[in-house]
């Protein structure tokens, strides 16, 4: 079973090349040879997270294939009222938290008191991690911090853990909070590989494996950020790591298997 842990239901960033509702994103999975697709609400991260956590409940009624996760923002803490989702409707199998394009950041003591209470109540967590210029209000070793104040709940930190280049030696992608992350050895976190540098320089997939380990891992590829070649493309890397058959499993479905405790 190959599951995607990171995608998107709707128009990331308001670009109509990256807009996907439920029937584009199955035919993305078809396509791409992916069993089951995790997705947020690109509404509820862009714009109102409780008006995008309403389309994203209908949307999964309608398709087999895909997950949710409910999108809270603490910003408008009436959103964690949207916790009712994970008990109401079978879909949601988790929360989705993204501080940057939200506007908080995780110093914040009042932020960190609004997601204790989320993370409290619901058994998973993708946590948006920073990886792009200019932003920075998530950072892996800061939500691997987080995820030690909640053993019980488990956490997907996105992105590769914030994977990024130098732009003064941009064939060294930056894995510091991969190794930040590692050297916590918490047992309740996990990296995704929903990274552009992975199409990139497949390399750094490798490296990462090295650092993190495949227990560690879940697959991740930004849908519809990423279209179907892209998914294709990225699923092949993982199955042509130098890794063993049962390693590679782990990563392609196993342990997301695990956190969504499917049968």
């Amino acid at each position: 079973m190959v599951i995607d842990i990171h995608g998107h239901l709707g128009n990331i960033n308001q670009a109509p090349f990256w807009a996907a509702d439920a029937a584009v994103l199955d035919a993305y999975c078809l396509k791409a040879g992916v069993d089951r697709l995790c997705v947020s609400s690109a509404k509820s991260i862009m714009y109102d997270a409780r008006e995008g956590n309403r389309e994203l409940a209908l949307a999964l009624r309608s398709s087999e294939r895909l997950l949710g996760y409910v999108t809270v923002n603490p910003v408008f803490p009436e959103s964690a009222a949207d916790l009712a989702l994970l008990r109401e409707e079978p879909g949601f199998i988790g929360v989705k938290v993204h501080p940057d394009y939200h506007g908080y950041d995780l110093a914040s003591p009042s932020i960190i008191a609004f997601l204790d209470q989320i993370a409290e109540n619901c058994a998973l967590m993708l946590f948006h991690v920073s990886c792009m210029p200019g932003t920075g209000f998530a950072e892996a070793r800061r939500v691997a911090e987080f995820a030690a104040r909640h053993p019980e709940t488990n956490f997907v930190l996105a992105h590769m853990a914030g994977v990024f280049q130098n732009a003064n030696y941009p064939y060294f992608p930056n894995l510091q909070g991969c190794e930040n992350v590692a050297a916590m050895k918490l047992d309740n976190v996990y990296i995704d590989t929903a990274h552009y540098l992975m199409y990139v320089y497949p390399g750094v997939m490798q490296r990462m494996l090295e650092i993190v380990g495949a227990d560690h891992i879940v697959f991740g590829s930004d849908a519809p950020l990423q279209g179907p070649m892209q998914m294709r493309f990225a699923i092949e890397v993982i199955r042509e790591l130098t890794a063993s058959p049962e390693d590679k499993d782990k990563i392609l479905g196993g342990n997301a298997k695990k956190l969504l405790r499917l049968k």
